[in-house]
């Protein structure tokens, strides 16, 4: 049985948002490491998280929807986030960007294969796996940084937290409050120790402070506003697996702008996950659920 057309374009709607926002999460990523020299890891995810919590609340006008009740729905979210951004900062000081971002997918990548329901899942969780192995081949005798490893490893902890909390308001909160908020929860946790100190430097390189903005906007606002959008269509699982694309874009994003070209076995691992994404989101379940519809709280 063929599945209903709204079905399908809602499921390529999806995979269109899911691609949109990382291409724009990996491209503001190589501009924050530039500007690691400035403000360092943690000053660039301070200024990230503080410019896109107001970019996003002003966007959704979410002010409304604040109460105590919504806050501590959206918290675990928030605190995900945060911790998800913080150690992926600290591991991006430390190691390229395409091995950081295909450490950090270990976590969705668990995710998704706990999660699997078909025995083609299995396929393209084995397909993504080949092409981790091939982008973390290493290209020379020299000893990869082992703390950074531990912290991409530990932002793929929090990647995985993050996708089973964001895709629990689905159908609780509209997408664009519990982003936004969610966001606003992260930047007061990391406000002092991180915002406040880089907002301080900024004072004296108003240029790049700048660029900090143009960083939230690519790495923090659209994504995760896109990410809200597409986990409506799809379940944890899915979307876990689809982030496969991630090394793909951090591998774009790296040779354009941080010179990071990929070798061959790169190239064939990055085609390996590509494949695998795209299969896992076109092909069909016997008996898919529909997303939890819930009430929307109360503003």
């Amino acid at each position: 049985m063929s599945m209903p057309t709204s079905s399908v374009r809602g499921r390529f709607a999806a995979l269109a948002q899911v691609i949109g926002g990382m291409l724009c999460l990996q491209f503001g990523s190589s501009y924050a490491k530039m500007l690691f020299p400035t403000f360092g890891a943690t000053g660039m995810l301070g200024l990230r998280t503080f410019f896109a919590a107001i970019m996003l609340m002003v966007f959704f006008r979410s002010w409304h929807a604040i109460s105590r009740r919504v806050l501590l729905l959206v918290l675990p979210y928030g605190l995900s986030l945060a911790g998800m951004n913080y150690f992926f900062y600290l591991a991006l000081g430390r190691l390229p960007l395409g091995t950081t971002v295909a450490l950090e997918f270990t976590g969705p990548l668990v995710l998704s294969f706990i999660q699997t329901r078909r025995w083609s899942d299995v396929v393209w969780t084995s397909l993504t796996l080949m092409g981790l192995v091939l982008l973390l081949r290493p290209e020379s005798a020299i000893s990869p940084d082992l703390l950074g490893i531990l912290f991409a490893l530990l932002a793929a902890a929090f990647w995985a937290l993050y996708i089973l909390f964001a895709h629990n308001l689905a159908g609780k909160l509209p997408s664009g409050q519990a982003c936004s908020l969610g966001m606003l929860c992260g930047a007061v946790a990391v406000f002092v120790p991180c915002t406040a100190p880089a907002l301080w430097a900024g004072l004296h390189t108003p240029t790049l402070l700048g660029l900090s903005v143009l960083v939230a906007l690519c790495s923090s606002a659209l994504p995760y506003a896109l990410e809200m959008q597409a986990m409506q269509k799809l379940s944890a699982r899915e979307f876990g697996v689809l982030c496969s694309l991630e090394p793909v874009s951090a591998a774009l994003a790296g040779a354009m702008l941080l010179h990071e070209i990929p070798s061959f076995l790169h190239v064939c691992g990055i085609l390996c996950v590509a494949s695998a994404s795209v299969g896992t989101v076109l092909t069909p379940q016997r008996t898919r659920p529909t997303p939890q519809e819930g009430p929307v709280l109360p503003d």
